[in-house]
């Protein structure tokens, strides 16, 4: 019952028009049965429904600046990866080859319960041009609970780590947790452009780009639900 009442209420918010993009937040792909994992099979759904429906998958960078100069085209959606989970290679990467949709993933070097992107995985997936890496921190921690200097030294390592790996600057962060706070946000504009948070919603000129909304997308989500949230973010 709830999961339909749920479809219900995504398909009516459909129907409305919208402004601004839609950032999706997906963990894992694969089949390991975690609430946070998406299986391979609704993963290809959700991408083949984004294809067939003409929707325009931007990378993070390239949606925010079309949406500062309100140059955005219709239905636009950014793909997003917390943590960095070598299924990200293995089972999406291919997909959004298939498409040639961009997506960035945000790589933290603690990565628990499954296995850890390699390196060799970064490097090819870089090299693609089609996925860019953003950090989550060096040791995924909750970082509105550190001081400053712990801060400063999570994501100034995270940065460097990356960097080294791709060969390209490390732009955006996405808070581990959605744990920022003043203090966070302040030290965070001094090592990326954009910082990326877990509270839904869409994003549009006006939202604060050191906290940009994104939209869980986990194994609980249905394909009528990922219709309505790729359309106006989760209700």
């Amino acid at each position: 019952m709830k999961i339909y009442i749920k479809n219900i209420a995504y398909r009516i918010a459909s129907l409305f028009p919208t402004k601004g993009a839609v950032i999706l937040m997906y963990h894992s792909v694969g089949d390991n049965g975690k609430l946070f994992t998406v299986t391979s099979e609704n993963f290809a759904r959700q991408m083949q429904y984004l294809h067939d429906h003409h929707f325009s998958v931007l990378g993070l960078e390239d949606a925010v600046s079309r949406m500062q100069k309100n140059d955005l085209p219709p239905r636009s959606v950014v793909i997003t990866f917390d943590d960095g989970y070598q299924d990200n290679y293995t089972n999406a990467f291919p997909v959004l080859r298939q498409y040639r949709f961009p997506a960035t993933i945000f790589v933290n070097r603690n990565v628990e319960g499954l296995e850890a992107l390699s390196e060799q995985g970064i490097k090819e997936m870089a090299a693609s041009g089609l996925v860019t890496f953003g950090s989550h921190a060096h040791r995924h921690v909750k970082l509105a609970q550190l001081s400053d200097a712990e801060i400063e030294t999570e994501l100034a390592v995270s940065k460097k780590t990356l960097e080294g790996i791709t060969g390209t600057e490390v732009r955006a962060l996405a808070y581990p947790y959605g744990s920022y706070d003043a203090r966070v946000k302040n030290i965070a504009a001094q090592h990326y452009h954009l910082a990326c948070a877990v509270h839904k919603g869409r994003v549009t000129a006006s939202s604060d780009m050191l906290a940009l909304s994104r939209n869980s997308i986990d194994s609980e989500v249905t394909l009528t639900q990922f219709k309505g949230i790729v359309r106006r973010g989760r209700l």
